[in-house]
């Protein structure tokens, strides 16, 4: 049996994991009393809490809890064993090449595999604002209005 993500000591009792970070934030503002006017969960709060905290000892708790599962069998998506992390978008696969010879191979092994998580999130941010998928509404039409008042400057100066 697997071991349960270290984040659920800090939701309400018999809280399930979950993959939903709305619902995560929410549980966790609601459970620290990060309540805002109106009887609304502190969402933001509770972010700047969580990775406080596993920055401090979330991560270590998930690290020492959490042994690296390697299988003979492969899996349908490549050949790769079973996923491994602690949630949310920070996982990845094991293959044969990872088996730890000891624990500082362990060690690096997780370390490799975090940064390439982390590289993969900022390639991904990266092509994503390049593409300008990340433009609110508010900065196109910001644009636009900036756009407008230059060409009206052209024509103005060209009279």
């Amino acid at each position: 049996m697997a071991a349960a993500p270290a984040y659920l000591k800090l939701l309400p009792e018999g809280a399930a994991p979950t993959i939903d970070l709305h619902d995560f934030l929410e549980q966790l503002a609601r459970r620290m009393g990060m309540i805002k006017r109106g009887a609304e969960p502190d969402t933001a709060r509770a972010a700047v809490y969580f990775v406080r905290w596993w920055r401090e000892e979330g991560g270590l708790i998930a690290a020492a809890s959490s042994p690296l599962q390697f299988t003979g069998a492969t899996t349908p998506d490549h050949g790769l064993g079973p996923t491994q992390g602690w949630g949310f978008d920070f996982q990845w696969q094991l293959g044969p090449e990872d088996r730890p010879t000891s624990k500082e191979d362990k060690a690096r092994i997780v370390q490799a595999k975090m940064e390439a998580c982390i590289d993969q999130h900022l390639a991904t941010v990266e092509r994503e604002e390049s593409e300008e998928l990340n433009v609110s509404p508010t900065q196109i039409k910001k644009q636009q209005v900036l756009e407008e008042e230059k060409r009206r400057k052209e024509r103005y100066l060209k009279r």
